[in-house]
């Protein structure tokens, strides 16, 4: 059984293209070498936020956890600030493990990757060709394909993106997506010729126009009830919003659909397009795949709910222990 607070914790800094990645490592009481575990989490967050929830439980499960800040985020280098770009993300996860199989205390024939939100998919994807990845798990997975990212652009503008009758129509979505998508260019082209970052709050708790759209990220209600109250605790609740050619230029479809590696996913009815979800699930070519669906538990719950997390990373590492071997 494990205890809580039964590991240690360590700040790590590691390079990735060029940067200085800064991380916090928890690492199990105990005698080594111990699994190790590489958390990524949501769209635009940092080291302290969900990745901290599950690798300081997944430390206490015994497992050596990794939570790091992305390049341009929190204390890792990168310019400009605030660029959001899952295939940086992507090549940070690539220069973790670059990293942490150089160290005594790991077992480098028992890694695994755990994601969360956006974090989630791209575990997978990233899953797909690493070959030093044992195994992976998705919590509450931002599925990027264009169905998904169309849904994520319907809450921004609508109380309930799940009802079609007061959402806007694909359509509408296809607009204000494009319109997005122009503004970044824009944002682009006047950092390539001044130097200058063109910024908009990341999250707001008004809804955006549903057919102008809105100056957020992700505007809305919904995203604020999680995102708004770290805003309290120094969360830098801005973004370039020339990552908008990087964020929707993304698509963790075609590497979902060549998975050979052991896969856990967790979700529900509650969570982000649970269609997409099923989805990515069902193109996973390997048998030894799972999925659990917790109906009732909404998306932000798995961020950091405690008993939501505690519950999660039980299932995560019940999977991890049983692809060992």
């Amino acid at each position: 059984m494990s205890k809580h607070g039964n590991y240690t914790s360590e700040k790590i800094t590691f390079p990735s293209h060029g940067d200085d990645v800064v991380g916090v490592l928890y690492r199990p009481r105990g005698e080594g070498p111990f699994p190790v575990v590489i958390v990524l989490g949501p769209y635009s967050f940092t080291k302290e936020q969900a990745p901290t929830q599950y690798a300081t439980r997944l430390a206490d499960e015994g497992f050596l956890a990794l939570a790091f800040d992305p390049r341009t985020v929190g204390e890792s280098g990168g310019m400009p600030r605030r660029l959001e770009n899952p295939k940086m993300k992507n090549e940070d996860v690539v220069s973790a493990l670059d990293h942490l199989l150089t160290r005594a205390d790991v077992d480098p024939a028992r890694v695994f990757l755990l994601g969360i939100c956006q974090g989630g998919p791209e575990m997978l994807d990233i899953a797909s060709y690493e070959d030093r990845v044992k195994g992976v798990a998705c919590v509450t997975g931002y599925y990027r394909d264009r169905e998904t990212d169309l849904f994520m652009i319907s809450a921004g503008v609508t109380e309930n993106p799940f009802d079609t009758a007061t959402a806007p129509s694909a359509e509408q979505l296809e607009e204000l997506l494009q319109a997005r998508l122009e503004r970044a260019r824009d944002a682009k082209v006047r950092y390539e010729s001044t130097g200058e970052v063109v910024y908009q709050p990341l999250v707001s708790p008004s809804l955006g126009d549903p057919i102008k759209g809105s100056d957020a990220g992700l505007p809305g209600p919904l995203v604020w009830s999680w995102y708004g109250p770290w805003t309290l605790k120094g969360w830098d609740n801005r973004y370039a919003i020339m990552s908008d050619l990087d964020h929707f230029d993304y698509t963790t479809v075609p590497g979902v659909a060549n998975l050979k590696k052991p896969a856990l996913i967790v979700h529900s009815d509650m969570c982000m397009n649970p269609a997409a979800a099923r989805r990515h699930f069902e193109s996973i070519p390997t048998s030894d795949k799972k999925l659990i669906w917790e109906n009732g538990t909404n998306h932000f719950q798995y961020y950091e709910q405690p008993d939501v997390v505690d519950r999660t990373v039980g299932h995560a590492t019940s999977w991890f222990r049983d692809h060992m071997a």
